[in-house]
């Protein structure tokens, strides 16, 4: 006996999931995380379309994107836990150091640390073994200026002991300062830590020797020591 057709309330059987639209679907996903990370550092968040990101991984479905991330905004969530992660790995192997060695002991033990995070080699050096120089600080400036509530989402408080555990040695050390003051200047710190971090980012991208700025010896001291003159300033 043939088949019963199915009855209009007895709806046919749903159509198959799309096939992976690429041959090698990890390799893809990463070309677009990192067409999407560069795209969104060069031209800001909201300028950088799917389509542009989709052309500059070199993805051969025009759909890849929605297909491994749903949205843009899925892609812009996962690079910044992404980043939120790496960093807050790194922090917190340097501080656990700092701390078991008697630190730190003054303000530029941890703006020093914070910043080496962001800028180190990726291999080698006194970092040797934690993942740092990860090139995402114009993405993260971006987002914390513009699209501060979808990057603090993001991160979901998964990834913020390392910075928690800096801000408070840094508040510590602000004892000469009412508490309005220090919070104060705490804020203005991070908002210049971020944005300074992607200038030298950016400064290296368009010349690798670092310009006339970045590119001289100890200028990365001397970014350190005016973030820190910034918060130990006199009252």
């Amino acid at each position: 006996m043939a088949g019963l057709a199915p009855t209009p309330s007895e709806p046919g059987p749903k159509p198959s999931p799309k096939p992976n639209p690429d041959a090698d679907p990890d390799a893809t996903r990463a070309r677009i995380k990192a067409a999407g990370m560069k795209l969104f550092s060069e031209r800001g968040i909201d300028a950088a379309s799917v389509r542009a990101i989709v052309r500059e991984a070199g993805a051969r479905n025009g759909a890849s994107l929605h297909y491994y991330f749903g949205s843009k905004e899925g892609l812009i969530r996962e690079l910044a836990a992404d980043a939120a992660r790496r960093s807050d790995r790194a922090r917190n192997g340097l501080l656990d150091a700092m701390e078991a060695g008697g630190g730190p002991r003054r303000a530029a033990d941890i703006v020093g640390l914070m910043v080496a995070v962001e800028t180190a080699p990726a291999q080698g050096g006194a970092l040797d073994g934690l993942p740092v120089g990860f090139g995402h600080m114009r993405f993260v400036d971006a987002m914390q200026g513009a699209h501060r509530a979808l990057f603090l989402d993001a991160v979901g408080g998964r990834w913020t002991t390392s910075f928690d555990r800096c801000m408070a040695h840094l508040r510590g050390m602000l004892g000469h300062l009412p508490d309005d003051e220090a919070r104060r200047r705490l804020a203005f710190f991070v908002v210049f830590f971020s944005a300074g971090l992607a200038a030298r980012e950016a400064a290296f991208v368009a010349d690798p020797s670092g310009g006339g700025l970045w590119g001289r010896p100890g200028a990365r001291e001397s970014f350190v020591a005016s973030l820190c003159g910034g918060l130990e300033a006199p009252g």
